[in-house]
């Protein structure tokens, strides 16, 4: 342990740092202070917070809790605790978990939730010692969107279109004065099939908004739309949104229950590729929990290449 560690509580100025100990950590990821600040935009009854390390003058390390929008319950949190590579190993990442539980009991947690990749060991052990238990695991999945060879899939989208249905982009939906509330009926049927470590909550069509619309990382040209022609009901979706890095993320990919096996969503997925080409994206990312095999079939027939699994682990604590 360092002499003149110094654990506080975050600031508004460590936005710089906090992003430079986040791509130090997790180099392959783009973190930058105008997405940790988005990040930190968060619902009104959501409690939230975050710890620093420092020694010296120089951040090293830092743990974040929060609760679930989405996943919303008053007593179950999130934690990470990060931790510069050349700092790891010397007692800081255990000084900020105990500083963290701290500040989360006057909350009255009941379990905790963090996150760590399957390539990590020290990671892993460091969890598992803790006392938290694996809940779910998933992999991220990259296409290279230069590499992708279309022919495979010729007259795909021609099918859907030809079986009766739309593909609009969002960007082409927006003269129908309801297309905000038709995306969000959609996606309130599609998100309830999507595995998730803990139960869904109710989210607002205003909080939806706020998400989708008021998000310096919408696209609306990558979100695409099935539409059926005959009641104009949107029945699928896949959404590719901005990052900070050179790379699209794929957001939610659904489809509601009574259109399945239409192949609406590989359709879906083909004009997000040739959108991500067009806009000049190195990469598209997704994440699909691993036994998806619905979205997994289509990714790995897509050429979408697995990366080392993400596993989310829970603590269960007693009740105060």
């Amino acid at each position: 342990m360092f002499a003149d560690l110094k654990i506080r509580p975050f600031e508004e100025p460590d936005y710089p740092a906090l992003a430079e100990v986040l791509n130090a950590a997790w180099p392959h990821e783009a973190h930058t202070e105008a997405g940790l600040r988005e990040n930190d935009r968060h619902a009104p009854q959501i409690r939230w917070g975050r710890l620093v390390a420092l020694v010296g003058p120089q951040m090293v390390g830092l743990a974040h809790y929060t609760q679930f929008e989405g996943m919303y319950h008053p007593q179950k949190f999130g934690l990470w605790v990060t931790v510069r590579p050349d700092f790891r190993s010397q007692g800081i990442g255990k000084a900020l978990y105990r500083e963290a539980l701290e500040a989360l009991r006057p909350h009255n947690p009941i379990s905790i939730l963090s996150t760590t990749r399957e390539d990590q060991p020290h990671a892993l052990a460091w969890l598992q010692k803790l006392g938290f238990a694996e809940k779910m695991r998933y992999w991220e999945s990259r296409l290279d969107v230069e590499r992708f060879d279309p022919s495979p899939f010729a007259g795909k989208v021609e099918a859907v279109e030809a079986a009766g249905f739309d593909l609009k982009s969002l960007k082409d939906l927006e003269s129908d004065p309801e297309y905000k509330q038709k995306l969000y009926d959609l996606w309130l049927e599609a998100r309830q099939d999507v595995p998730r470590p803990e139960a869904l909550s109710e989210v607002s069509f205003e909080d939806y908004c706020k998400w989708v619309f008021g998000s310096r990382y919408y696209l609306p040209e990558g979100h695409f739309v099935a539409v059926d022609s005959n009641t104009g009901q949107y029945v699928a979706l896949s959404t590719l949104w901005k990052t900070d890095g050179d790379y699209l993320h794929t957001g939610l990919t659904g489809t509601r229950r009574a259109y399945r096996r239409r192949g609406l969503a590989l359709a879906l997925k083909l004009k997000a590729i040739h959108f991500a080409r067009a806009y000049g994206a190195r990469e598209i990312r997704t994440g699909n929990e691993t036994g998806n095999r619905a979205m997994l079939s289509i990714n790995e027939a897509l050429g979408f290449v697995k990366q080392p699994a993400w596993i989310d682990f829970v603590k269960e604590l007693e009740e105060a």
